[in-house]
């Protein structure tokens, strides 16, 4: 097995060259998680049958400088029938190849809060006796600043856009005078935990003294959003709830999107331990965000805030929000990478 040659602390395996000499590189897996984000080495496991049982051996020492993961191991050995040895030789251990058997030590690190784990997926042999390879566990660790805001608890990938009291107001509006549709949930990056493939859609355009602006209401089973109609058929979409304990009105929060725009989601996960998670000090889901640039981000943003405050001209007057809001026009951009 090979480990990353930069970011992971190098087990006994790690040193071990292929039969040129040269140090064999990362599989494609780990080469993809390297260069995104540092990973960090928590430990060794190497499963194998010793006097026929099926057995978890962990580095020397273990216990003594990690009890906290040592004690994960012995949960996850019992768990699941292994016994559990002290690596005490000088020399990576042979077992015989059994993989299938041992299948299940794959699904180790959704059992350790999130790790990793690393093996390569080719045939080892030692004096012509297959045998399972030795297993990294290394953890996600984000470096540098975070890609991402704290606010009240919520998650945004820039300066959050828009009133909270504002974007509400306009979405009970949106709900009360609104022509109900059910569509279909295609064209939207939805939560997972979002299993209907329906959702109702409450559109509304305002008076002509209000601005005419269209907005859309999309309610389902705990999910709730707001869309502003944008022009040239985009839609932005303000996940209002459901997306996540991380998601809340205003912009750009996990799921919010441009629908119609062709603009990519990707997930984005957030740091554990910088974000003061107690005993979840790995990676943890944040959701889907939207990939663009920061001025097409502030476009964006700008423009909903400006059509939310605007409506709100006619339908709450006397927000505290609607009187103190400035009236500079959105900045503008090229294009919407």
């Amino acid at each position: 097995m090979q480990a990353s040659p930069a970011s992971l602390s190098p087990s006994m395996s790690s040193t071990r060259r292929s039969a040129n000499g040269d140090v064999p590189p990362p599989s494609p897996g780990l080469a993809r998680a390297v260069r995104g984000t540092p990973l960090e080495y928590l430990t060794t496991v190497h499963p194998c049958f010793i006097d026929g049982v099926r057995t978890l051996v962990h580095r020397r020492g273990l216990k003594q400088e990690s009890i906290d993961m040592f004690r994960k191991l012995c949960a996850y050995a019992q768990r699941h029938g292994f016994a559990l040895k002290e690596d005490r030789r000088k020399r990576e251990l042979s077992c015989r190849d059994e993989r299938r058997r041992l299948a299940p030590i794959l699904m180790f690190a959704a059992s350790l809060l999130g790790q990793g784990v690393h093996a390569d997926e080719g045939s080892l042999r030692d004096n012509d006796v297959s045998v399972v390879p030795t297993i990294d566990v290394i953890g996600e660790r984000v470096t540098t600043d975070r890609a991402y805001l704290i606010e009240a608890g919520k998650r945004f990938v820039s300066k959050p856009h828009g009133s909270v009291e504002l974007i509400l107001g306009i979405a009970n509006e949106v709900r009360a005078k609104g022509e109900k549709h059910r569509v279909r949930t295609r064209g939207i990056q939805m939560p997972s935990e979002y299993i209907d493939s329906f959702i109702d859609r409450y559109d509304y355009t305002l008076p002509t003294a209000c601005g005419e602006q269209t907005f859309s209401y999309y309610e389902g089973e705990g999910f709730a959003a707001l869309g502003y109609h944008a022009g040239r058929g985009a839609v932005i979409l303000d996940v209002l709830a459901g997306g996540g304990p991380f998601s809340a009105p205003r912009l750009w929060g996990p799921y919010d999107q441009v629908l119609n725009a062709n603009i990519r989601m990707d997930l984005m996960m957030g740091d554990g331990l910088k974000d003061g998670m107690g005993l979840l000090q790995a990676s943890y889901k944040i959701g889907l965000v939207p990939v663009m640039r920061t001025g097409t981000k502030n476009y964006y943003g700008e423009l909903y805030s400006r059509a939310v405050l605007d409506a709100a001209v006619c339908v709450m007057p006397g927000s505290p929000e609607v009187r103190q809001a400035g009236t500079e026009s959105p900045p503008k951009v090229d294009d919407h990478g």
